[in-house]
């Protein structure tokens, strides 16, 4: 049996074997004092072989086949490579154990039953002595990272999302939220003012709030990449981090045998992306006639912390299959920042009409048509060229379209008026306004749904109402079955982006596609 003892607080570790024949143990010892004064008080019976008993140390006799092989190494020889080979044994275990002494003596036990005679009990004492300073490696375990406590749940709140664009300040959500945490408090940590302070349009800002407090701040600057702020012991901690965030493309398709909604939420679509939907696809589906075998394919932004879902933002392609007719919509945005859903099999979808039929926003009614009529004021019958919608004195009238302000001011019965040109000889006017639109000149642009006047009844009027006429060529136009113009969405630049952007989409809308029929069909063969 072999013991190898460690310094005073280590690990003893016990070696068994088979048969010992010349050692019964070697010690491995420290510099311990404890284990110091242990070997000075066994080592008088060593240096003094007279002491031990006699019939402790039995003769070595030496066999007759020992005497016919080749003659044994000299003891020392083989004293030193069996204490190296052990000490060296004894090192390895030590080394895995991860508990390595600074330095060790390497000693020979003071056992008295030891088959040796006195030169060699002499020849192993001049080798006790000589003590060997093994350089043993130091071990040091470091750890890389952050003295912080475990994150915050990402269930325990509500979480809130905000796009960064120019001029987004952590002030300005900070009062959006109507939450009592301080700037100041979150400014604390100068790595944390740091980050808040220069937050860079294009990345997306996450914050967690529970009880009035926010208890998480993610500012994501990739799909992985994000800088976590956190409460922790009523300090706001922060650090950069790029696994506990991910933004993923999230693909569902179902196949409706119940409730749209129903079958929506059972194919794990969040419900803020089923909402949607129905606004997407408005002007393809009844959504109250949805048929039993309808198809949805979806792909949309999913963002997920400490492996939660926390946000789902934006549908980037969806295909619904109505009545065994497929829709296809996709996102995309405009230089002017505006978002649309296009088809991508429509030249058509890339236009849209560049005008209002409505002077008004829901606040009027058509009280006279465009045509022949008895004047209200005068009694005989003229050519009324437009059409009159009544409303409240002072309700807002709105630009149907862009265009640059050509007349501001009175004319004969129309009253104060205002005349916009649009280009390609189409003109448009407003008439019995009770004001104009403060500033507004000749010469001004004006934009589609711009306020250009205020309803009244200036001029030849019997009551509060809007006249409005819809020109081309000089000629007046029905503004109410005319045949409006259209105008391009996206530039040239616009379109070529769009296409290789919806090529992509529509690719994998495809491919979603075949494998939902793969399944239904396995599903369907296995009884599923």
């Amino acid at each position: 049996m072999e013991r190898y003892n460690l310094p005073v607080g280590g690990i003893e570790v016990t070696i068994g074997r088979k048969e010992t024949t010349k050692l019964d143990e070697v010690h491995a010892i420290t510099s311990s004092s404890e284990v110091r004064a242990q070997f000075q008080q066994r080592q008088p019976s060593l240096l003094n072989p007279a002491q031990t008993p006699k019939n402790k140390i039995p003769h070595a006799k030496a066999s007759t086949h020992q005497a016919k092989s080749k003659p044994p190494k000299p003891l020392k020889t083989r004293t030193f490579n069996y204490v190296l080979s052990r000490s060296l044994f004894v090192i390895a275990a030590l080394a895995a154990l991860g508990n390595i002494p600074v330095h060790s003596t390497v000693m020979l036990s003071d056992r008295s039953d030891l088959e040796l005679g006195d030169e060699a009990q002499a020849a192993i004492l001049r080798q006790a002595k000589h003590t060997e300073q093994l350089n043993l490696p130091t071990v040091t375990e470091t750890y890389a990272g952050y003295e912080m406590e475990a994150l915050p749940s990402a269930n325990h709140g509500e979480w809130t999302f905000y796009p960064i664009v120019a001029g987004t300040s952590i002030e300005e959500v900070l009062a959006e939220l109507n939450v009592t945490t301080h700037l100041a408090a979150l400014m604390a940590d100068p790595d944390n003012e740091k980050v808040l302070s220069n937050l860079q349009t294009g990345n997306k800002v996450f914050i967690q709030v529970s009880e009035e407090t926010v208890k998480q701040i993610i500012y994501a600057t990739g799909k992985r990449t994000a800088y976590i702020i956190s409460l922790q012991d009523g300090k706001y901690l922060g650090r950069w981090d790029n696994e506990v965030f991910e933004e993923q493309h999230n693909r569902v398709a179902f196949t409706v045998h119940n409730p749209f909604h129903y079958e929506a939420n059972k194919a794990g679509l969040p419900i803020s992306i089923t909402r949607q939907l129905s606004k997407v696809f408005k002007e393809d589906v009844d959504f109250r006639q949805i048929a039993i075998g309808d198809q949805v394919s979806v792909i949309f932004e999913d963002f997920f912390y400490q492996s939660e879902r926390i946000f789902s933002q934006n549908i980037l392609a969806a295909e619904f299959n109505h009545k065994g007719e497929a829709y296809q919509r996709i996102r995309f945005q405009l230089a002017s920042g505006k978002t649309r859903y296009l088809r991508p099999d429509e030249e058509t979808e890339l236009k849209q009409v560049a005008f209002n039929r409505l002077p008004l926003k829901g606040a009027g009614r058509l009280s006279s048509g465009f045509g022949s009529r008895a004047h209200p004021v005068f009694r005989f019958r003229r050519m009324h060229a437009g059409t009159d919608f009544a409303a409240p004195y002072g309700t807002p009238i709105y630009a149907t379209g862009d265009g640059t302000v050509q007349y501001v001011g009175r004319k004969g019965g129309y009253g104060k008026v205002i005349e916009l040109s649009h280009g390609d000889g189409i003109s448009t006017l407003y008439g019995h306004m009770s004001n104009y639109q403060k500033g507004l000149a000749s010469g001004n642009s004006v934009k589609r749904g711009d306020v250009i006047g205020y309803v009244g009844s200036t001029g030849t009027s019997t009551g509060n109402h809007v006249h409005y006429e819809f020109k081309i060529n000089g000629a007046p136009q029905d503004p109410m079955s005319v045949a409006l113009p259209e105008k391009g969405v996206l530039s040239p630049v616009e379109m070529k982006n769009f296409k290789e952007h919806a090529r992509n989409l529509t690719n994998q809308l495809i491919k979603l596609r075949e494998t939902a029929a793969i399944e239904r069909n396995v599903r369907r063969e296995f009884g599923g």
